[in-house]
């Protein structure tokens, strides 16, 4: 990646020397700065030196509201450009008072203050109570001079490119989240992390599905860097006091939050959008594989179950139901699916909906194909017509295949059409696959330069295949592999292509934590894992079946059979408990569904977005909670038993009725069908009747299971039924109003 260029030196550097006051209106000042640049350190790796000038930049401090702020720099006047990532709007800042002296400018206002030094530049932000949340820019903290940082500015790359830059002091102890999926610890000092969105191949590798440029500090602090180009972050790999980030582009741009976890959260996701909330019925099991291709063979599967008593709400057809394998043209072959309408109803007769597969890249020799291709509607060359992007796995194809160009309302309109046709014969939901591929060196038909139509590409795609179905249907959902900032408003998205071994399990758990920790509400995996060498079962697929039925939303899916009726009886009735509790949890799942996106908070979450000043849940991510007052720790090795974190206050234990007191390590038994499961006090889960499908009968009856508050506290929640919520609220008593709905109180 061309951001390398800082790790190598091959670059000219460029930054801001000095920042003079020009202006301040009633939310923002406006600086005028004087910018230098150095070829003291550049390697020019065999190229001929060039002289880079020297300019004035401008630099822009805006009060978005009281606890966020949006900082700009360019050398040169600030560029204006749209944004499909920003779509809110933040509650205006109810105080902001401006003063100014020779050696800085104070901003403050009802929650921050923010000191911008003018020589050098640094800007840091404190707390009402004086301690220091963020600074940013700044000297090098290594005074040798070596070019390890690189604070505010933009250089120049010794190929030519342009390279924005800032550094965020890191302090000792500090853990940073976020940046999408990336594989790895979820605490992400020490790593380097680059946002470009690539086909990763697996889920255990720095490639990444699901990019976004957006982090959150334990130091009470978040950054949103409002840009879709190429970027990279060393957090403590370059230097160990400085997160460094290198931007592909011209300009810096950035939103800063200051709070706690669930603030931030919150902040970002108010600017960028809430998700929206699934339906009811895509909180039920996903059965796939690839790839059931026929009607016959999907019925069959779902008779099966249901003679069984094996619950199913989605039959997902995956490369196969088009004439040929992978050859998506959005039309059903006509020997094996001879009435697409027929079928579908008959499954929705059954209580299953069904959901496609397809891509965006649209191979030549169908009518789908000539119709984009009418209207301009593909990705195109630098040497003029269509950029053939080469992907199509079908055996012996050798044509040409278009990149559907989402900056083309046309092309949009079309793709979206056949999508609604789609949706008329009876689908229920659209697998929105790929979306990394597209040409960074194309040519897009709104004008977007290619190195930023890149990144962007899986956020209109997402909201393409999202706003078709709500379109059609009156429901949010989508099922997507790849991600930007801006699209968790378009739930859902699932993990990627996984491998089915025991290294993978607790890997692919925690990117879905990293997920959360980036502003997604809701998200999934492929339960056995994708790429499987020999049929899966056994200890792996019950454990991953447990794990997986406790996050946000439960699909088995990838290579060879993953129906569960035909495993072995010993590991099918090792499954059977979890399923059952997955459906009777319904009424909590989808109560604090609609809590987590309307908070921006993530379904599953990370401890430390819940205990965020108890440092022992900083760096755990094999464990969550599953909404507000359910803890989960599901076990992801070969064994049976393992460690347990119990943050502060009382825990009821879910098999047991145990109360422990937090915080403390315990070690527990995991008997294999059974995953450890703890209330958090204040909680009541709500359970349902087991059903074999999504509000198969009403919810007449409920049972609530819960551990009284502790300390004074106040504890709220929701639960869902078919037709609404019903909130609920725990003081010295439990208030809610079920009306007719029977109850059984299992509370302590």
């Amino acid at each position: 990646m061309i951001t390398h260029a800082l790790v190598r030196r091959a670059l000219v550097r460029g930054g801001v020397a000095r920042a003079t006051l020009t202006g301040t209106g009633d939310r923002h000042v406006t600086f005028v700065t004087t910018d230098e640049v150095s070829a003291l350190h550049t390697d020019w790796e065999g190229r001929e030196p060039f002289p880079v000038e020297a300019t004035e930049g401008t630099l822009r401090v805006d009060v978005v509201a009281d606890d966020v702020f949006r900082i700009r720099y360019a050398p040169g006047p600030l560029p204006e450009r749209g944004s499909a990532m920003v779509v809110g709007t933040l509650p205006a800042p109810s105080v902001v008072d401006v003063e100014a002296s020779d050696a800085a400018v104070t901003v403050t206002t009802a929650t921050a203050v923010v000191r911008i030094d003018r020589s050098p530049l640094m800007i840091t932000i404190r707390g009402l109570d004086g301690i220091e949340r963020c600074r940013i820019g700044g000297p090098e903290k290594n005074q040798w001079g070596n070019w390890d940082t690189h604070p505010t500015g933009v250089s120049t790359t010794t190929d030519g490119h342009r390279l924005a830059t800032e550094t965020y002091a890191l302090r000792p102890g500090e853990a940073v989240y976020g940046f999408g999926e990336h594989p790895g610890r979820l605490d992400r000092v020490g790593q380097t992390i680059d946002l470009d969105m690539v086909e990763a191949l697996g889920t255990t590798t720095p490639r990444a599905y699901k990019n976004v440029p957006f982090f959150w500090t334990t130091r009470g602090y978040g950054v949103f860097w409002h840009t879709t180009a190429r970027a990279t972050a060393w957090v403590g790999s370059c230097n160990v006091a400085d997160i460094q980030v290198a931007i592909a582009d011209d300009h810096l741009d950035q939103y800063v939050f200051i709070g706690d976890p669930r603030t931030i959260l919150d902040r970002y996701t108010t600017l960028t959008g809430k998700a929206q909330v699934p339906p009811r019925w895509s909180f039920g099991w996903w059965q796939s594989k690839i790839s059931y291709s026929s009607a016959a063979e999907a019925l069959d599967v779902v008779r099966r179950y249901r003679d069984r008593d094996l619950p199913i709400d989605v039959l997902h057809l995956d490369t196969h139901w088009f004439a040929e394998d992978w050859r998506c043209d959005l039309e059903f072959d006509a020997e094996r699916f001879p009435d697409p309408a027929a079928f579908l109803a008959e499954m929705r007769e059954l209580g299953v909906r069904v959901s496609l597969w397809q891509l965006p890249y649209i191979p030549e020799g169908s009518a789908l194909f000539d119709e984009l291709a009418a209207v301009g509607g593909f990705v195109g060359h630098p040497d003029g017509g269509l950029y053939d992007i080469g992907l199509c796995y079908t055996p012996g194809f050798t044509g040409r295949v278009g990149c559907i160009d989402f900056t083309n309302p046309d092309a949009v309109a079309v793709y979206q059409r056949h999508l609604r046709r789609l949706h008329a014969l009876g689908a229920a939901a659209i697998k929105a696959d790929f979306g990394e591929q597209a040409p960074a060196d194309g040519v897009y038909h709104d004008g977007t330069p290619g190195p930023l139509a890149h990144n962007l590409y899986p956020l209109l795609y997402n909201r393409a295949v999202a706003e078709a179905t709500h379109d059609a249907t009156g429901e949010w959902i989508i099922w997507a592999r790849s991600a930007w900032a801006g699209s968790h408003r378009y739930p859902l998205h699932w993990g990627g292509d996984s491998s089915a071994n025991w290294d993978n399990l607790g890997a692919q758990m925690a990117t879905g934590l990293s997920m959360g920790a980036s502003g997604f509400s809701f998200w999934s995996q492929d339960i056995g894992g994708f790429v499987a060498s020999e049929p899966v079962g056994g200890d792996l697929l019950v454990r991953w079946v447990q794990a997986g039925l406790l996050l946000s939303h439960a699909r088995i899916h990838g290579t060879g059979p993953r129906e569960l009726d035909t495993l072995p009886d010993v590991t099918l009735d090792a499954i059977r408990p979890a399923l059952a509790l997955r459906y009777r949890l319904l009424p909590y799942l989808t109560g604090e569904a609609h809590r987590a996106a309307a908070a921006g908070l993530p379904l599953a979450r990370p401890l430390v977005i819940e205990f965020p000043d108890d440092p022992t849940t900083w760096h755990i991510d094999d464990q969550w909670l599953l909404g507000e007052h359910l803890l989960v720790a599901p076990q992801l090795e070969p064994s049976g038993r393992r460690r347990v974190y119990l943050p502060g206050g009382r825990w009821l234990d879910w098999w047991t009725d145990e109360v422990v007191d937090g915080p403390r390590w315990i070690s527990v038994d995991t008997p294999l069908d059974r995953i450890p499961l703890w209330i958090r006090d204040g909680g009541v889960v709500a359970l349902g009747p087991v059903m074999g499908h999504v509000d198969q009968r009403p919810t007449d009856h409920l049972t609530l299971r819960g551990l009284a508050p502790e300390g004074g506290r106040i504890t709220t929640g929701l639960i869902g039924l078919s037709e609404r919520t019903v909130a609920w609220t725990w003081d010295d008593e439990l208030h809610l109003d079920l009306g007719e709905v029977g109850v059984d109180h299992e509370l302590r």
